[in-house]
């Protein structure tokens, strides 16, 4: 998966944030398993569909009452069982007015 989310033929500025690219009209021409944060075919997570639902909502209330801003501009990736951010992803918290 790491490899296939940062192929250059179906991500043009694979390291770039934007979001954009997943929406229908940009998706249109990429093939199905070019995107696969929870496996695909037979062997997809089971969980996936919850994982979308729960992130949404968490990160709606999060937002809601927090403002968070990115303290290092530079995030180092670990490639272990899963992809993870080390030593972490430093954020400045603010509780929203």
């Amino acid at each position: 998966p790491y490899l296939t989310h940062r192929h250059p033929r179906y991500w043009p500025d694979p390291t770039t944030f934007k979001p954009d690219r997943f929406l229908p009209e940009q998706s249109r021409d990429r093939p199905a398993y070019a995107f696969v944060p929870f496996g695909g075919g037979p062997r997809i997570c089971l969980g996936a569909a919850f994982a979308q639902v729960e992130v949404k909502v968490i990160l709606a209330r999060i937002l809601q009452q927090f403002s968070l801003t990115l303290v290092e501009s530079q995030v180092h990736m670990h490639m272990g069982v899963t992809l993870e951010p080390r030593p972490g992803v430093m954020m400045q918290v603010r509780r929203r007015a």
